[in-house]
């Protein structure tokens, strides 16, 4: 288990009792833990491949569709050698054969070719007579290359090494195979005026391979990979495969040269023209390890290296920008359940952004990260996601935080209906942390629990796991002995909409608030959730800011040890609007605005928590308008005077796009980046820099894979040379 936990309940009404159930055993459907060892992996891999054999030459499969389609046998041997020739030898000429009983005897080419054993009698007439060419010329090839010439034979009898040939056999038996050899009497095939290598195997799975590609060397022309659409209807076109994470880790443990120790996951790193793989990384706690496609898919035991991992449910990306004048070197540190970590490093070019997919570095997995940088730079994470699989599919993201605290707040939770509420803590230190979490329902009553959390690691509290939990609204308090980070990540159905949030926590609660995002038009609702941590009641004033310089305003009073939620849509001249928030309070408190929404057919949710400060200057790391992405960045003036603000978009490639707005007093502006020439498809960060003191969001709706959705972050003031994520998924 990740850590220890004890219960001290104030009241009892909400019968709390959180467990550090891990998100990973939910999601896999692992058994619940039963020791103290974690793996880094867990849960299961499932690999989706193609085809039976090397592959190279001739695809029999291939073959024999073909010949059944009405292929003449030239045609289908010039679909699979490039730039080849016809010749003749005898059919008489004399034939030394290691045979299955281990007696070398003498046999015309003729009497060989009756009794290979690689396809049956019954094959079609055009397929059989491809066979018999196709053999003829390699038995030939092995003679030319003296493949067996120190052992006193010419060929063996077995498809492993040679060609498939029983002694045994009686031509008598076989009609048509003689009748094949016969017809195509003393053919082989040829380049340069030599007899090929006619290498041939089972099914190629839609693209034969390359000499190269199969068993290394220098490519051959003849063989080079072709596509192959006749094998699909095979039964060996197609496989998949599925295994335990421990089962794979222990299989590649098992040969020195993939092992690795615990595997924390794997990376095709390259194919070959065939789509075959190349090249592998596999990381674990022993280093990482480079190896080829062919060893690693032989160590794990799958039929060939043509093989693809199928894309798990979670898709979590880093996204790293720099907008100083010089590169900056980053290293990202991967933390783990059980407290292993593994590193990458990269640099991020000056006044650019980079992106990392942590799926290509870790599967699987339940994930916490720290990005360090010799320079100040901005991070933040975005995850795409299919809930479970049970369609509640959308993304969301999260500015890093600079700093781990011993203090973090959270306004909004909810466990009632199809809502699923989890907090993510991380521990960068060396030595364990001890947690405090309190949750405070919505009647005043507080239930604290405590875990105990080990260094380097993560842990997740599913929150509806536990009785009395499942189905209440709360705001959480999480106080730590030494520093660490908390998220929070709720995953919904809402109203017919699926979708998840996630938000780092407060450091701190405050008495003013401020979101620079929010809208009630169209299928829009807009929920400001407002936590009071305190004995006293807070008297709290939201003012609604719109586009027009117009203001709303509503009063609430908030219990205290309680939370409260206020839906802008419900207040008269806030229906239909798009709207920037300011909350002040009496009484320090921690404020969260959520958002439910249909965009273009983009349905789901996003949330954010509140900036306590306006500034001049805010900064972005992720933003993306290519395909079925739309950016929005939304800035809030609260100041009584006009203001203007420049946005700079800091493109992948280091180029720059600049736009110039005007703010009205006490209003808000959005920018519609997909809208700007030079940004239609684009990766870019952003950097907002006002006359004035200003609040800055980023909104994105997208089409993700088969995930439409949406997310939020609010900006951030100041690069850093470090960032934390305590949450991170790369599972299914």
């Amino acid at each position: 288990m990740t850590g220890t936990r004890g219960i001290r309940r104030t009241r009892a009404a909400l019968a709390l009792a959180i467990v550090a159930a891990m998100l990973l055993l939910a999601l896999s459907g692992q058994p619940l833990p039963g020791s103290e060892e974690a793996v880094a992996g867990g849960g299961s891999v499932t690999f989706f491949g193609h085809g039976r054999g090397h592959g190279v030459g001739l695809c029999m499969a291939g073959v024999y569709y073909r010949a059944q389609r009405g292929e003449e046998y030239h045609q289908i041997i010039r679909s699979y050698y490039t730039g080849i020739d016809f010749s003749h030898v005898s059919d008489d000429m004399p034939l030394r054969v290691m045979c299955r009983d281990g007696q070398i005897r003498t046999y015309t080419l003729r009497e060989y070719l009756y009794r290979l054993q690689e396809e049956p009698d019954s094959w079609p007439t055009q397929g059989l007579r491809v066979l018999m060419v196709a053999a003829r010329t390699y038995t030939l090839s092995c003679i030319a290359r003296g493949k067996h010439a120190g052992e006193d034979f010419d060929i063996c009898p077995y498809g492993s090494c040679c060609q498939a040939f029983n002694e045994q056999i009686d031509p008598a038996t076989r009609p048509n195979i003689v009748a094949a050899v016969n017809a195509t009497a003393g053919e082989i095939i040829t380049s340069g005026g030599q007899p090929i290598i006619a290498a041939y195997s089972a099914c190629c799975g839609g693209y034969t391979a390359g000499v190269d590609e199969a068993w290394g060397g220098t490519p051959i022309s003849y063989l080079s990979p072709v596509y192959d659409d006749a094998c699909a209807a095979d039964e060996d076109h197609d496989w998949q495969v599925t295994m335990a994470w421990d089962e794979l880790q222990a299989k590649l443990n098992s040969h020195a040269d993939t092992a690795v120790g615990t595997l924390y996951g794997f990376e095709i790193v390259s194919r070959w023209t065939s789509g075959r793989v190349k090249q592998v990384r596999i990381d674990g706690s022993g280093g990482s390890r480079t190896v080829s496609g062919t060893l690693f898919a032989s160590v794990v035991g799958l039929q060939t290296h043509f093989f693809f991992v199928s894309s798990q449910n979670f898709d979590e990306y880093i996204l790293v920008q720099n907008p100083g004048e010089s590169d900056a070197q980053c290293t990202i540190t991967y933390m783990f359940p059980g407290g292993e970590v593994t590193e990458e490093t990269f640099t991020v070019a000056a006044r650019s952004r980079y992106t990392v997919c942590v799926n290509d570095r870790i599967q699987n997995s339940e994930v916490s990260v720290k990005v360090s940088a010799n320079k100040p730079v901005v991070a933040e994470r975005a995850m795409y996601f299919d809930f479970l699989g049970s369609g509640r599919k959308g993304g969301h993201a999260c500015m890093g935080v600079r700093e781990s605290r011993t203090d973090w707040c959270f306004a909004e939770g909810y466990t009632g209906g199809e809502f699923d509420t989890f907090y993510l803590v991380q521990n960068p230190n060396d030595g364990e942390a001890h947690l405090n979490v309190g949750f405070m329902g919505n009647a005043g009553e507080v239930d604290e629990l405590y875990y105990t959390l080990l260094p380097h690691s993560r842990m997740t509290i599913w929150v509806d796991q536990e009785p009395g939990l499942d189905s209440g609204e709360f705001s959480t308090e999480i106080e730590s002995d030494i520093p660490v980070v908390a998220e929070r990540a709720v995953y919904f159905g809402y109203k017919g909409l699926g979708g998840g949030t996630a938000a780092e926590g407060s450091q701190a609660a405050e008495k003013a608030w401020y979101f620079a995002e929010g809208y009630t038009g169209g299928e829009f609702d807009t929920w400001i959730l407002l936590a009071n941590p305190n004995d006293d009641a807070a008297q709290v004033d939201l003012t609604f800011m719109l586009p027009d310089a117009s203001r709303i305003e509503f009063n609430l009073e908030v219990p205290g040890k309680s939370r409260s939620t206020v839906h802008p849509d419900d207040i008269p001249g806030l229906e239909q609007a798009e709207l920037s928030t300011s909350v002040d309070s009496s009484v320090p408190i921690v404020a969260e605005r959520a958002m439910y929404f249909s965009y273009s057919g983009r349905e789901g949710g996003h949330a954010a928590m509140g900036v306590t400060q306006p500034c001049d200057i805010w900064y972005f790391a992720e933003g993306y308008t290519g395909g079925d992405f739309d950016t929005y960045v939304l800035v809030q003036n609260p100041d009584p005077a006009p203001t203007s603000a420049t946005l700079t978009f800091m493109k992948g490639d280091g180029t720059s796009v600049e736009l110039e707005v005007e703010i009205e007093p006490h209003a808000r502006y959005t920018v519609h980046v997909d809208d700007i020439p030079g940004l239609e498809e684009a990766e870019f960060s952003t950097l907002v820099e006002a006359q004035t003191l200003v609040v800055a969001e980023r909104a994105m709706y997208f089409v993700y894979k088969t995930r439409g959705g949406g997310s939020c972050s609010q900006g951030t003031t100041a690069p850093s040379q470090e960032w934390y994520f305590a949450e991170g998924y790369t599972g299914s």
